[in-house]
């Protein structure tokens, strides 16, 4: 019989909503939202992100983007800079301000994801990371 609470999709729900909720309490306590830091992380390791990629890399929709966005522009965090190809591209950088931001959290999001899996063999890791994309896979095939 079907159990619901020994399925996949239950629990990789489950597990996703327990890591967002202690993510957010450790990175809002410094006064940022895992949202925003999560969105300041894909601007660093980006060359030419617009705010269609961002929401695209975040799979949020773009006006919640822009909402959060228009945020973390007023408060000094990002600008939106012009392409010198085409001045209708904005491309998304952090100032001087969000990087330091950034860098000073980054060792917190670490150590978050250095408890979540400490004990767990990275053949274990690279296992369970192989076996969920595929998963995915599937479920966007079927």
């Amino acid at each position: 019989m079907f159990d619901l609470d020994d399925c996949f999709a239950l629990i990789t729900s489950r597990s996703g909503k327990v890591f967002a909720k202690k993510l957010d309490e450790q990175l809002s306590s410094h006064g940022l939202p895992r949202t925003q830091w999560i969105a300041m992380y894909y601007i660093y390791v980006s060359e030419d992100i617009t705010q269609k990629g961002l929401a695209d890399k975040m799979e949020i929709k773009e006006p919640t983007v822009a909402r959060m966005l228009q945020k973390m522009e007023y408060d000094g965090i990002l600008y939106r800079g012009g392409s010198s190809k085409d001045k209708r591209i904005k491309y998304l950088k952090l100032t001087d301000k969000g990087s330091e931001e950034f860098f000073k959290l980054l060792p917190i999001v670490e150590k978050f994801k250095d408890n979540t899996i400490l004990d767990i063999s990275d053949e274990d890791l690279d296992t369970f990371k192989k076996v969920l994309k595929k998963m995915i896979e599937n479920t966007l095939n079927s």
